[in-house]
């Protein structure tokens, strides 16, 4: 089962990307070639994308910890510590590239690299780091006002939702995995 961060913020938010990919469609001229006057959509389908994996990664991490958390009536221990470390490490985190998604889910959790379960069909866990890159390096140009603005293609931006919920399953299988198999937490998601 998936965490509730996927469903209710990855899926949720991604749906924005989807709407404006929706009004690309409706605008096109049914013409071969550049459509003028869609760039601006496809680059804000990518702010959109990374944003929404952001909030993905930051809430899915809130789950995980909230899984970790002992039993009503356990001694905390230094899940106190723990819970009060990943939240300042959240409360910094505002660039969800490989790196620092690796690193947070390292620190927060004890997961040592999340991106070993970023593969599935026609993409090695190589290629998803690339992807994310390229798609973190778009967000950023586009963000910082990057002059000429960069040429998102419409195809790309029609991808990329679809990129950002396989990233977002696979990342939810590999916590789900080590929260599971490694910490022995049978159900780490609440219904």
């Amino acid at each position: 089962m998936p965490s509730n961060a996927f469903r209710q913020h990855l899926l949720v938010l991604l749906e924005d990307a989807d709407d404006l990919l929706d009004v690309h469609r409706q605008r096109r001229t049914g013409r071969p070639g550049r459509q003028w006057g869609l760039g601006a959509l496809n680059r804000a389908v990518v702010v959109l994308c990374v944003s929404a994996w952001e909030a993905y990664v930051e809430e899915v991490i809130r789950e995980a910890i909230t899984a970790l958390r002992p039993a009503p009536g356990t001694p905390l221990g230094t899940w106190a510590a723990l819970h009060a470390s990943a939240r300042s490490s959240i409360g910094r985190f505002n660039n969800p590239n490989v790196e620092n998604v690796r690193m947070l889910l390292s620190d927060a959790v004890g997961l040592p690299d999340i991106t070993v379960f970023w593969s599935w069909r026609n993409c090695t866990v190589v290629h998803a780091r690339e992807l994310l890159a390229e798609a973190l390096r778009f967000r950023h140009q586009i963000a910082h006002g990057i002059n000429p603005r960069p040429i998102i293609h419409s195809q790309y931006a029609s991808w990329l939702p679809t990129f950002f919920r396989r990233l977002g399953s696979r990342t939810d299988a590999g916590i789900r995995d080590f929260l599971v198999n490694t910490l022995g937490i049978a159900h780490p998601w609440p219904l």
